[in-house]
């Protein structure tokens, strides 16, 4: 197997030297060591040959050719590990080997990936991961780019030499090369995160979970929702919310009227998700309509919002929420099965983070059924600190993203790419979502699966139940994390399964109000690694951690006069750690910002 693994290897790097533009977005696909022209089965021809026209390359092993005529290399049963690091956990299938997707991927192309979840945070699962050596073949992780934690984990990673230089090898995958084409991802991103300086011309990271289409961008539906039957006893119409004063004012009665939950039980008032996601919902009326963490001031400096007044207005407003007995003390070290458990039995009277996210909770208990008085629906949704509308607002192309890696210990990177490139593809992507036709779908008039009826009906009641059924099969579960450049509404018309047939229709409504939103510009964010040392500076000026720790010390200090100086600490820590770098790097950003006239911030 080392042998087989050595040739493969050097036929990947002898391959990429003449590797054709353009290959990557086709329909035809190759994938590493693949030089072959010539049709095959009646399917479409292999890209990125470096053959001479008319010429065969050597047969190097065994291939599979799906329907649509693209080839993969077929391996010798080969298992790979994927960590999934991404707090709250990834649910699979019991048997990650012998269901029937797996199966049936193995049967095709050799290889099977099993994945791990974390419970812990993502930053600090890096880092002990980094620290130990024990590291996965794959691992999916947050990268936001510029100025987060994570992404300068992953970047010191790279340029210490733990992970894989991809650059020459991911165009010979096509169905997952697209990935880096700008439009999916910006050019902010590609060139200072990347592409970044330090990383002298290598490439380790593989955006995902971006759209290869604006149809398939992901509408998150982000805001604050409460209990259905609230309105109507305190006579306020939700959709008028449309500040977080407001919204205090409303929770403030909801507190003193008394509501109680499906059992009976007292009532908190309002809750977040796993580690306080997402109680900047809350706050949602201070923010400003903007991509970045920078913003002009009123003489046109460049500043850090962590460094406004605003900021500490912000948090004092959840401090508040916190101290009157409104936001639950326990929501920041929560988990999400203790969350869910709180909205599906009415225990919380508004909620916040993503309208699916609630809906589904509630589906787990069938509180709709018992009660269906007590259907969550959204508040305003709440205007920006302007008065304008909320929206979601995109960059053009993605500015950060989960990236799949490939630690410098991966056992087959080969293997690794090729399962990738194949679940990316129209066929496996209809295999690892949609399950099996004549079984779990059949195809529409236009050509597209749909979920059979009976699953259908059962999904419209039982979301989770249905989930977990196709998850044991291996269904619908691996594209979470392992999507490149999704095309789902091209190539199916539909973002995902049952969605033209089930989402549920008040999630389907909130979305349309909130519309996504592009903001075009070069963010003033990519020029922050040409600032001098920035590598080092970012790793503290912008740890996520740190900032969470002083965040929450505010929360729940006894006084506003206490919680107040806690914030300032943190901005305090920011100007002068380092000599005072926080400013000039700040003031740097201000003359760069003077270089261009489209800049986004």
């Amino acid at each position: 197997m080392k042998k087989k693994k050595a040739l493969a290897l050097l036929l990947t790097a002898a391959m990429t030297v003449g590797m054709l533009a353009g290959c990557g977005g086709s329909d035809s696909a190759a994938t590493a060591g693949n030089a072959e022209t010539a049709d095959t089965a009646g399917g479409s021809t292999s890209g990125g040959s470096t053959s001479a026209a008319g010429e065969e390359a050597p047969d190097d092993g065994e291939y599979y050719v799906d329907e649509d005529g693209n080839k993969y290399k077929k391996f010798d049963d080969v298992t790979l590990n994927m960590l999934i690091c991404w707090n709250g956990g990834f649910k699979t299938a019991q048997d990650q080997y012998n269901n029937d997707v797996a199966a049936a991927i193995r049967e095709k192309i050799g290889v099977t990936v099993e994945f791990e979840g974390i419970m812990m945070s993502e930053a600090e699962k890096l880092n002990m991961m980094f620290a130990s050596g024990d590291m996965p073949d794959m691992v999916n992780a947050p990268y936001w780019g510029g100025t987060a934690g994570e992404t300068a984990i992953i970047k010191k990673a790279g340029v210490e030499g733990r992970l894989i230089d991809i650059k020459d090898l991911v165009p010979n995958y096509p169905n997952i090369a697209d990935a880096y084409d700008i439009g999916v991802i910006g050019q902010k991103y590609l060139e200072t995160d990347i592409d970044t300086p330090e990383n002298n011309g290598a490439r380790y990271v593989l955006p995902t979970e971006v759209a290869g289409d604006d149809a398939d961008i992901a509408q998150w539906g982000y805001g604050v929702f409460v209990r259905g039957d609230l309105p109507e006893a305190l006579g306020i119409d939700p959709t008028s919310i449309k500040t977080s004063e407001e919204l205090y004012d409303f929770m403030v009665k909801a507190r003193d009227y008394g509501f109680k939950d499906v059992n009976g039980n007292d009532c908190i008032v309002a809750t977040t998700y796993h580690d306080g996601w997402s109680y900047d919902d809350y706050a949602q009326s201070f923010n400003a309509k903007k991509l970045t963490k920078f913003e002009l001031d009123e003489n046109g400096n460049v500043t850090y919002d962590r460094l406004t007044k605003n900021y500490v207005d912000k948090y004092l407003f959840i401090w508040k929420l916190v101290k009157e007995g409104i936001l639950d003390k326990e929501c920041f070290k929560t988990s999400d099965d203790r969350a869910r458990e709180k909205v599906g039995n009415g225990t919380a009277l508004f909620t916040c983070a993503q309208y699916g996210v609630t809906v589904d909770a509630t589906k787990l208990t069938g509180l709709y059924d018992s009660n269906p008085e007590m259907r969550y629906t959204w508040v305003g949704p709440l205007n920006y600190n302007d008065g304008s509308a909320l929206k979601q607002i995109e960059p053009d192309g993605r500015n950060g993203s989960p990236v799949i890696f490939f630690p410098n210990t991966c056992s087959n990177i080969d293997a690794a790419l090729t399962w990738l490139d194949y679940v990316n593809s129209k066929e496996g992507t209809k295999l690892i979502c949609y399950g099996f036709e004549g079984d779990t779908y059949e195809m529409n008039e236009d050509g597209q699966p749909r979920m059979n009826a009976e699953l259908t009906e059962k999904y419209k009641v039982d979301t989770e139940g249905v989930n977990e059924e196709l998850r044991q099969r291996g269904i619908n579960y691996m594209a979470a994390r392992t999507y490149v450049a999704k095309k789902n509404m091209a190539w199916f018309g539909e973002s995902g399964p049952f969605m033209a047939d089930a989402e549920n229709e008040f999630v389907r409504e909130y979305k349309t109000l909130r519309p996504v939103e592009k903001i075009p510009g070069y963010s003033i964010e990519a020029f922050a690694p040409g600032f001098d040392g920035y590598q080092e500076f970012a790793e503290w000026a912008f740890d996520d951690t740190t900032e969470k720790e002083y965040k929450e010390r505010a929360f729940f200090a006894d006084t506003e006069e206490e919680a107040r100086k806690i914030l300032e600490d943190y901005q305090n820590y920011l100007l002068t750690s380092d000599g005072g770098k926080m400013q000039a790097f700040l003031d740097y950003l201000t003359e760069q910002s003077k270089t261009r006239d489209d800049i986004a911030y």
